[in-house]
């Protein structure tokens, strides 16, 4: 019976991908876990298994992207990436260990066979994949409201930051030698229900850790604005937020570009920024 480990390791929103050590230090509560001819103590395995929810919650969703982003649709190994991702999702976040040390320990397995499966594909993914710029597309949609002037309609993805203060616009990236604009159209729908189409750009927004962001103003397509969460694995809520609460409900980062969104459409310019701030005030 090998010596169990108490495990480390970062919080779920610390990172979509965790890092070449975390990735070493999932490989070993893994192979440990399934290694083990019997259960280990209770809390060893508990923490070990919260320590496989919490890689799973950071890396099911970066493969789903990547794959998306970085291989055909009909791919069979972006099939297999989306499948297992949504699979480890499914087992961290929907099962449990259910009762007693014996059911815990068969849980701990299954978590630890999709994690092993997850590093797999990460790693193919990483080989296979060209580096390209990420492009991402997102849109202004706003409401009128009595007590405020405007309210804009932000959503609370699953990571990164804690749900309810990590608000940001709705959209999400492009797929490969896919229009922004139709990205656009696409993710808004698929995050929050709405039709949209796009009526003008009112954003470019550069960060080196996140590409390039696109935003769009946008009309609904049926008059109405009704949001519908997809459920999981994300969004996991929406909210309008009145340009006074951005502080509160994002970070600063998201907080100015939105401002920027809302001072172009406002005056009929283009924003061009750097980290929400104006692209060249900061240019180095």
């Amino acid at each position: 019976m090998p010596v169990w480990p108490g495990t480390a390791m970062p919080s779920r929103g610390s990172h979509p991908a965790p890092g070449p050590d975390a990735e070493a230090e999932i490989e070993r509560v893994t192979d440990l876990i399934l290694a083990a001819t019997a259960p280990p103590p209770a809390g060893t395995l508990e923490s070990a298994t919260a320590a496989l929810r919490r890689f799973i919650g950071e890396r099911a969703p970066w493969t789903k992207v990547t794959a998306r982003q970085s291989l055909a649709v009909d791919d069979p190994l972006r099939v297999a990436a989306e499948r297992a991702a949504d699979e480890a999702t499914y087992r961290a976040r929907c099962a449990g260990p259910g009762i007693g040390l014996e059911s815990a320990f068969t849980y701990g397995r299954s978590l630890a066979l999709i994690s092993r499966e997850l590093l797999a594909h990460g790693r193919t993914l990483t080989q296979s994949a060209p580096p390209r710029p990420r492009v991402t597309a997102r849109a202004l949609i706003c409401r009128r409201s009595p007590a405020r002037e405007r309210e804009v309609l932000m959503v609370s993805p699953a990571y990164p930051g804690t749900p309810g203060t990590n608000f940001r616009l709705p959209g999400g990236p492009t797929a490969a030698n896919e229009p922004v604009w139709e990205a656009m159209t696409r993710t808004v729908g698929q995050e929050t229900g709405l039709a949209v189409r796009p009526a003008r750009l009112l954003v470019t927004d550069w960060a080196q850790e996140s590409g390039i962001t696109f935003v769009y103003a946008v009309v609904p397509l049926d008059g109405e604005v009704t949001v519908r969460l997809p459920g999981e694995p994300e969004p996991t809520g929406y909210a309008w937020v009145a340009a006074d609460e951005l502080g509160d409900r994002c970070t600063p980062h998201q907080a100015r570009r939105v401002r920027a969104a809302l001072d172009a459409a406002r005056n009929g310019t283009l924003a061009e920024l750097r980290r929400g701030e104006p692209a060249y005030a900061v240019a180095a």
